[in-house]
């Protein structure tokens, strides 16, 4: 049946008919010679079919199924003029050569996933090249979603020697054969140091930094404390301040640098007094999360504390607002200033663009907190709005519903000592935020091997380890 929207569509040219004509046929002729015209009918017809035409392909073209397949249509093109230059031998030799010598070099010197900047240049301008090294085989990837190509290093380990090495490189293609690209020696000795992998890949941040990506001071910073070179980086952040005055994300790397300096009074107290000036409340979050990370647990509660007193904003450099407030709120319950942690959920609560997720999080943390003053009857009242805000949860409602049923049950039973601990009852994938959670490659989870400024002391941030199950 056809709907009224197209209905229109069909009879647009007809509604440019005088409407008596349709009313009184006759009529209408007998009165059309005395109707002044300014335009000669053909022109009328040819015109309205003109506009429809126009609507037609307007309709054909910006709907959203015409636009995804157009996309799919273009980026299939761009994939396969980018699999055409990794055929090239002035490409792929470079890149297996650096590849291999990855390989034979200490694999605990690289980072789990391989970014563009530990690529050659030849591919690293391509596009979003990743990849991963072992001793035996090497890949780069690019593409996403359906499709994947790019290419596979292994070494041949009958014919190679103990002093010379073969390898293979071959053009990887998703749900295709790979195709064999050349085969290579490359003496077993060939490898890298720690200082030469440094300058490889520091040369690419500087070239970005140099291009005005001053994102790339987080990646050569991270670069540097990986190899040890602690001192660098606090050069490397004080020349980010410097390009980022009015940013907190250079001023919290460097006190966290200074602090691995022994320089801890001095980057709290710079921090701090930058923190104060400002007074935002993500600012002031971060400030709070500097010194719970460094120990410091009461001057993080009193960071939260002058958190409380902001507007409930958020910068594009930072987290969620809520996700950052919930962070306050488990900072002031950890701290023991269990008001503070309820008027930090309130203001959750209170703010109009509250989302679902984030309401249950305040409800739990503000149920824990009531239970810690003795209020138990509370307690367990804001428990089932946290059980009520998991409702039609699409994703994880199976496990926040097992995590909100212990922490109900501990409240009931009085058990304070879980309910104290909130790496008990938090949810199992919680975590502190952190701008150091990956690098430049995106990817998140598992053991990335990343370097950040952060204490020895700080194993993770995870919240827990206690997983339900």
């Amino acid at each position: 049946m056809m709907s009224w929207f197209l209905q229109k569509i069909i009879l647009l040219p007809f509604n440019f008919i005088p409407a008596t004509l349709t009313a009184n046929p006759k009529l209408a002729m007998a009165e059309a010679s005395e109707l002044p015209s300014t335009t000669p009918p053909k022109k009328k017809r040819k015109k309205a079919w003109i506009i429809l035409a126009i609507i037609i392909i307007a309709l054909l073209l910006f709907n959203p199924i015409s636009l995804m397949f157009f996309g799919i249509f273009t980026s299939m093109g761009l994939i396969k003029k980018t699999e055409l230059k990794l055929q090239k031998p002035a490409i792929y030799q470079p890149v297996a050569e650096r590849l291999a010598t990855y390989c034979q070099s200490d694999t605990n010197l690289f980072p789990a996933i391989l970014s563009f900047a530990w690529m050659p240049p030849e591919i690293s301008h391509l596009g979003h090249p990743w990849g991963d090294i072992s001793p035996d085989y090497a890949s780069v990837e690019f593409g996403g979603g359906f499709y994947h190509f790019g290419y596979y290093l292994k070494r041949d380990t009958d014919a190679s020697t103990i002093a010379t090495n073969v390898w293979h490189l071959f053009l990887a293609r998703e749900e295709q054969p790979l195709k064999p690209l050349t085969t290579f020696n490359l003496a077993a000795s060939q490898h890298y140091t720690a200082a030469d992998l440094e300058k490889l890949v520091g040369a690419t941040f500087d070239e970005s930094i140099t291009s005005g990506k001053l994102g790339a001071y987080r990646s050569k910073v991270m670069l540097q404390l990986k190899f040890g070179q602690t001192s660098e980086a606090a050069d490397t952040c004080r020349e980010w301040i410097k390009a980022q005055p009015n940013s907190w994300l250079p001023r919290f790397t460097f006190a966290h640098v200074q602090c691995r300096l022994g320089q801890t009074n001095s980057a709290a107290v710079e921090f701090a007094d930058w923190v104060q000036a400002h007074k935002d409340f993500s600012d002031c979050i971060c400030l709070a999360l500097f010194y719970y990370r460094e120990g410091w647990t009461n001057q993080a509660v009193e960071a939260v504390r002058l958190a409380l007193a902001q507007p409930l904003t958020e910068e594009d450099d930072t987290a969620s607002k809520f996700y950052l407030a919930e962070n306050g709120a488990l900072i002031a319950f950890a701290g023991g200033d269990y008001d503070l942690a309820q008027s930090m959920c309130d203001k959750m609560l209170a703010d109009s663009e509250k989302e679902k997720w984030w309401r249950r999080e305040a409800f739990r943390t503000k149920a824990a907190a009531a239970f810690m003053k003795g209020d138990q009857p509370a307690a367990i009242e804001l428990m089932k709005s946290a059980q009520n805000a998991n409702e039609n949860e699409p994703f994880s409602h199976a496990p926040n519903a097992k995590a909100d049923q212990k922490l109900l049950d501990a409240i009931q039973n009085k058990n304070t000592e879980l309910v104290r601990d909130l790496t008990n009852w938090i949810d199992s994938m919680e975590k502190w935020y952190s701008p150091f959670e990956t690098d430049e490659s995106g990817f998140h989870g598992g053991d990335l091997r990343i370097a950040t400024p952060y204490p020895a002391s700080w194993k993770s941030d995870e919240m827990t380890t206690n997983f339900y199950d």
